[in-house]
């Protein structure tokens, strides 16, 4: 198969400072939910706050920014970072304090998940985010999709042809909300052969408010399905909650008791029409008149603003509903007392739970530090650490996992007196380790065999390791191995 797949017959004006790599030697993403990576991608979208915001949050260690896009659409941007050319990350900006990029979320009507849009005089972007005609999305959040994949596209072929087969979309809040559209968007491009097929597509929208109706959620999760995506939520946090959703007897199935309801009243004997039609009426009438007064004001007189901002925007025809629904995998990050005496409820800062921080605190709490209790031990035991684990993962090295270790991959084995026995990919070692709740420390010289080791493998391994102060369980057989709040390493129970 051809590395030059082009998705756009011009050529392109930009090259990415990309290393080259085979699709044989690219690590393949993992599905599933992996705390680590989250937070990685937290990080990474951070980047977008102004400079003291950027200063106060940790950095990215495992991904580099390599482009930056110009502000497109509704006050719309994205960044693509890297590692090693081995995965690509999309990260979408959130809202800012420009009223434009407010305008996005504001303008909440709700269209068809399948169609056209006329976001210039010259310009129209086709999209089929769902086959199914009952399927309805967020039209601000689909116009800034719109605009942001115009300038993604000639960035994931020149990704491609430098070797990237895996690609993470993430945003946070708003760039959340894009980044379900988004995802939809890259997956449609794929079934039609305008996307290759050997891309894998993994999603984590974090602090995302609900993209579109029921019908899309379906299609959302079904296209994911399997570990493939993500909503992050803190639940303290009200952005997931919106936008606010009227649900009227028109967002039901064909299929359903309430649509035949006039029908059966209309049987009834007089009094009980009379009873029943009122009753019936005073249900329904009110859902109705609400959703098209939502299409009215966040629709119709929205899009004119919309219009002053985009030349040759041509608002389109609305989908009548606004039954927004909560959609994909949603991973929940619970608050408890400890995290409101942190951060408190509050009447002024509206914004206390949906910011960076408090989902970094969280994660770390119910997942990184969760290995804490589920060792149950304390001093130098090791606990649910026993037994050997194999290496899948290592952050820094310019150089693919396949290539670092073609023949035998790294193993670590706990034993129960807090000793650590195993093997860099070629000489042995053994030696003490100290283990206390979630921290965990290598001894700096261990006994080891003397062989003559080809390549940097086993250097990496060893200097990574010695960098090792956190651990954490994702899962029984999942081990991630972190330098304060990184994750450097992870293992594989076997």
């Amino acid at each position: 198969m051809s590395h030059a797949f082009h998705f756009l017959k011009r050529p392109l004006l930009a090259v990415l400072a990309l290393l080259s790599f085979s699709a044989a030697q690219a690590q393949p993403l993992q599905p599933g939910f992996d705390p680590a990576e989250y937070i990685e991608l937290l990080k990474v979208s951070a980047r977008f706050g102004d400079s003291t915001y950027v200063a106060s949050f940790p950095a990215p260690q495992r991904f580099k920014p390599v482009y930056r896009s110009p502000i497109v659409g509704l006050d719309n941007r994205w960044d693509l970072w890297t590692d090693n050319a081995q995965t690509a990350v999309i990260s979408v900006r959130g809202t800012t304090a420009n009223s434009t990029s407010w305008l996005a979320n504001f303008y909440a009507a709700m269209v068809p998940a399948k169609g056209d849009l006329q976001i210039s005089d010259t310009e129209t972007f086709a999209y089929n985010l769902a086959e199914n005609p009952k399927a309805a999305v967020h039209v601000g959040w689909l116009v800034a999709t719109a605009f942001l994949s115009k300038d993604m596209l000639p960035k994931l072929d020149s990704s491609y042809r430098k070797g990237v087969r895996n690609i993470v979309i993430t945003g946070h809040s708003q760039g959340g909300a894009i980044a379900y559209l988004l995802t939809a968007h890259l997956y449609s491009l794929q079934k039609a052969g305008r996307l290759p097929a050997d891309i894998r597509f993994k999603t984590y929208c974090s602090a995302g408010p609900k993209p579109g109706n029921l019908y899309f959620a379906y299609a959302y999760e079904a296209m994911t399905q399997g570990g493939w995506a993500f909503n992050v939520v803190n639940s303290a946090d009200w952005v997931p909650e919106v936008p606010l959703s009227i649900q009227t007897l028109n967002d039901f199935n064909a299929t359903n008791p309430f649509s035949g309801a006039p029908d059966v009243i209309k049987k009834q004997k007089l009094l009980n029409r009379i009873v029943l039609k009122h009753v019936y009426n005073n249900l329904t009438k009110p859902a109705l008149k609400a959703q098209r007064n939502y299409q009215r004001y966040l629709g119709n007189i929205a899009s004119k603003t919309v219009q002053k901002n985009l030349n040759g925007y041509v608002a389109p025809e609305y989908y009548n509903s606004n039954h927004y629904v909560r959609t994909g995998q949603i991973v929940v990050l619970l608050a408890d007392s400890a995290y409101y005496r942190q951060y408190p409820d509050s009447k002024e800062k509206i914004f206390i739970h949906h910011y960076h921080p408090p989902y970094l605190l969280l994660t770390e709490r119910q997942f990184m530090g969760s290995s804490a209790a589920q060792t149950g031990s304390s001093g130098s035991g090791t606990g649910a650490l026993g037994g050997r684990w194999e290496l899948n993962y290592i952050s820094g090295p310019r150089i693919a996992f396949e290539g670092l270790y073609p023949e035998q991959k790294p193993t670590l084995t706990f034993s129960s007196d807090g000793r650590l026995s195993g093997n860099t990919s070629c000489n042995a070692f053994n030696g003490p380790v100290t283990v206390n709740g979630n921290t965990i420390r290598f001894a700096e010289n261990m006994a080891t065999t003397r062989k003559m080791c080809p390549g940097e493998g086993e250097s990496v391994f060893l200097n990574t390791l010695k960098r090792v102060n956190r651990y954490a369980l994702s899962d029984p057989n999942t081990l991630v191995l972190l330098a304060d709040d990184v994750a450097v390493m992870r293992f594989t129970r076997k």
